[in-house]
């Protein structure tokens, strides 16, 4: 990595600036990046940003060999350690079993809510649930179910437009009742 660092500059003494840092702080940085973060590949990463931080602002060090240089050196490491820190702790991450359990309560979920459409779609009149079925659930367009019904367009999209009205009616009422239900146990 050193090398890396060193090509980033132009001149000899920033090469002889940016060596000696590496040299002298590295593994101060890396520690105090450590003792933050609490593993290893994201206090590399911080003390690489350090020293990616440092090379942008390598006109501010005057002495290489300094408790001033260590000083600002680890208040850059604590910063981009502290800040690594903050993202990773937005980034939540979800255990495999964590996941598969709310895939399985979704699944659940979704075939209960099934169940509910459909037993409530068959107390829709036929001419209204058909026209919803074919649409939603099979994915005809509406000049498609037009031919199938031997209808007009116009007349599916009315259909479409009254039987969502009608169920939504009526799953209102069904959820309604169902709660009153609920209520009373």
């Amino acid at each position: 990595m050193l090398y890396f660092y060193i090509s980033m500059v132009e001149t000899p003494e920033e090469k002889t600036k940016v060596e000696q840092l590496y040299l002298n702080y590295r593994q101060t940085m890396y520690h105090v990046a450590y003792q933050i973060l609490k593993d290893s590949f994201e206090a590399e990463d911080a003390v690489h940003g350090a020293f990616l931080r440092v090379i942008k602002n390598l006109d501010k060090i005057d002495e290489t060999n300094s408790h001033r240089t260590r000083a600002f050196l680890v208040v850059i490491t604590e910063h981009i350690a502290i800040d690594i820190y903050r993202k990773r702790k937005r980034e939540t991450t979800v255990s495999y079993d964590e996941l598969s359990m709310y895939i399985a309560s979704q699944e659940n979920l979704e075939e209960s809510s099934s169940k509910d459409l459909l037993a409530t779609m068959n107390k829709l009149p036929v001419h209204y649930a058909a026209v919803l079925l074919l649409k939603y659930s099979q994915g005809y367009d509406d000049a498609e179910i037009a031919g199938l019904l031997n209808i007009t367009e116009e007349n599916v999209r009315q259909r479409l437009c009254r039987g969502k009205k009608k169920l939504k009616n009526l799953m209102d009422l069904d959820g309604g009742s169902k709660s009153e239900s609920e209520q009373q146990r």
